[in-house]
């Protein structure tokens, strides 16, 4: 009996979660970026990994977190309507699963920024308190593209994005200076105060930061330019 195509999909979407790299015991991401493809070709398959983020193992959750963002970096159109199912995930205990919903809700930012407004107060402590370097990066990249939204967002965000600048010895500061060049795209009233900015920071011992320096001062330029 030749099994139909909807029958495939349904199929393959009531296994895509035994797959992912914690149930075959791969302890590398190979898994988890195969089913990312999965679900690229498939998008359906992204209503059963976004179930996957309510599981109770972490792990998984972790898992699923993971696939969504490999989609967005390609399709954040396909994850922008996971949103609000990655938002309850920053304040996850298990470290990873909070950087991967960040990053994922990082790279549709852009696409939903409504979520990113209503978790601004959370991201604003990640930023300043959260030990994990890579949940900090993810925080401040999401504040960053919500930034560059519109006007109301580059404010709400520039005192977060001001904050990541000196916060854990400057760690984050490359990330703030480019989240502050869409804040001032957006907002053209940020640029006396950043054309401040970028300057305590254009001689830098960081290349990153020196380049992000060096990035607000065009926006910075570039905004003037087009009054």
């Amino acid at each position: 009996m030749r099994i139909s195509k909807e029958q495939a999909v349904a199929s393959s979407a009531a296994n895509i979660l035994d797959q992912l790299s914690s149930r075959v015991h791969d302890r590398t991401a190979k898994s988890n970026l195969k089913a990312a493809a999965r679900c690229l070709e498939e998008p359906a398959l992204l209503d059963e990994i976004a179930q996957g983020l309510k599981e109770q193992d972490a792990t998984l959750v972790g898992d699923c977190a993971e696939v969504l963002t490999e989609v967005a970096r390609e399709r954040p159109d396909l994850v922008a309507r996971y949103a609000a199912d990655l938002a309850p995930l920053v304040n996850h205990a298990t470290t990873r699963v909070r950087w991967e919903a960040m990053h994922a809700l990082a790279l549709v930012a852009t696409r939903d920024p409504r979520i990113i407004a209503s978790l601004l107060p959370r991201l604003d402590e990640i930023i300043r308190l959260d030990g994990s370097v890579i949940a900090r990066d993810y925080a401040v990249d999401a504040v960053g593209n919500y930034a560059g939204t519109n006007i109301q967002a580059a404010r709400a965000a520039y005192p977060l994005l001001m904050d990541a600048l000196t916060v854990y010895n400057g760690r984050q500061a490359g990330r703030a200076l480019a989240g502050l060049a869409k804040a001032v795209a957006a907002d053209p009233g940020l640029r006396s105060e950043l054309g401040l900015v970028w300057e305590r920071f254009a001689d830098s011992n960081s290349g990153v930061v020196r380049k992000a320096a060096r990035a607000l001062m065009k926006a910075i330029k570039a905004n003037e330019e087009s009054r």
